[in-house]
């Protein structure tokens, strides 16, 4: 079972993520393609978004019924999955895990928190116990984020 980063713990879980969906089997722990979760219906933990998809397919959908939703960054250097998780937590509403899976890095932590993203399911190679030190690398920062949109001046006392 693959272990990730999930709030503040390396946790193992029994959710996998369906990259090929001819190739694999989908059942209630797994995680689908967002188009073929449209498409198909199928009861999943959850679904992830690809890089250029967007979520407004997702605006008319319950996601109360998903456990997670994950969003793929091809690559470290593709910024789209943080907007990705913005919008879904800021506009669509959801308050279930947001997962970050694929190419990003350690380094992106601190960032990926603050856009919304609840757990990370870093490549095989990455060393997560030297992940979970960037989990939380500033104390505070001047802009507002997902969990407090307020900029510094208006949350001092």
């Amino acid at each position: 079972m693959p272990k990730l980063i999930k709030n503040g713990e390396i946790v193992t879980t029994s959710q996998e993520w369906v990259q090929d969906v001819e190739q694999q089997t989908i059942d209630s722990n797994s995680i689908v393609p967002m188009q073929f979760w449209l498409e198909n219906k199928p009861t999943v933990a959850g679904i992830w978004i690809d890089a250029g998809e967007g979520t407004e397919a997702l605006a008319d959908v319950d996601l109360t019924q998903f456990d997670v939703i994950a969003v793929h960054f091809p690559a470290f250097a593709d910024g789209r999955g943080f907007s990705y998780a913005r919008l879904l937590r800021e506009r669509l509403g959801y308050t279930g895990d947001v997962r970050a899976v694929g190419g990003f890095i350690p380094d992106q932590l601190g960032y990926l928190l603050r856009v919304g993203f609840s757990s990370f399911l870093f490549a095989p190679e990455v060393d997560l116990e030297k992940a979970l030190k960037l989990h939380k690398p500033f104390s505070i920062a001047y802009q507002g984020d997902v969990h407090d949109p307020r900029p510094l001046f208006l949350r001092r006392s």
